[in-house]
């Protein structure tokens, strides 16, 4: 594990969470250096997060395919909306950037924080709010939302490389007929051993989702470089 990914890692999960849901609404509100300077750090810390994956580079390369397919969706749409050349290459290049430090901020909490580790996050924040019986709810319907965002990339991948080494001979039309298929009945599977694996672990109640928290120097060190960061996006 490189130095960054382990870093990252070790911070507390409530210090994650509470950046990506502040950083995240402001990405479409900032001006474009600030996402693309976003972009770049997000990807600077993905990349070595991902590594650790056994197809972290296929889901890296994924996402940013999902970004071009809707930026060319968009593009073809106000072509055909009588938009003149310019706007919208343009407007392609905002929506690529500001799109990508997104999914870029998702994926980053995905790969540095387990599932489990975000829920008792969000149970530690809303206890106060909902009361410990609604909050461990929402905390369990989190942690398995935001366990499948690496789960369904890593399908993807997988599905798409069997296909290629198996139906080599396959179009391109083909390929997207079988590779969706794959992928559902895929995680249909996975979200039937979900169920199981949550109910053997007795996470379906209040005392599986007390959290115990320790706040630590390096959490420090992190908050000391986001807040400025936050601030600066919040009122520039």
């Amino acid at each position: 594990m490189s130095p960054i990914a382990a870093f990252v890692r070790g911070l507390d999960p409530r210090l994650k969470l509470a950046a990506a849901l502040v950083i995240g609404p402001c990405l479409w509100k900032v001006h474009i250096f600030m996402a693309v300077a976003c972009a770049l750090f997000l990807l600077f810390l993905a990349v070595p997060l991902a590594a650790g994956q056994a197809v972290g580079g296929k889901m890296v390369r994924s996402l940013l395919s999902f970004v071009l397919l809707w930026v060319a969706v968009k593009g073809g749409l106000d072509a055909l909306g009588g938009v003149p050349s310019e706007y919208i290459a343009m407007d392609a290049a905002q929506l690529s950037v500001r799109l990508t430090a997104l999914l870029l901020l998702g994926l980053t909490l995905a790969l540095s924080t387990s599932a489990r580790s975000l829920g008792l996050a969000v149970a530690w924040a809303l206890r106060p709010v909902l009361g410990r019986e609604r909050a461990w709810r929402v905390a369990l319907s989190l942690s398995l939302m935001v366990h499948f965002l690496p789960a369904c990339l890593a399908s993807m991948s997988q599905v798409r490389e069997v296909a290629a080494r198996r139906c080599p001979e396959a179009g391109f039309f083909a390929r997207m007929r079988i590779v969706p298929q794959a992928v559902i009945r895929n995680l249909g599977q996975k979200t039937w051993n979900q169920t199981l694996a949550v109910a053997c672990r007795r996470l379906d109640g209040a005392d599986a989702w007390a959290s115990d928290f320790v706040w630590t120097g390096r959490d420090w060190i992190a908050a000391s470089f986001l807040l400025p960061v936050v601030a600066l996006m919040l009122f520039l």
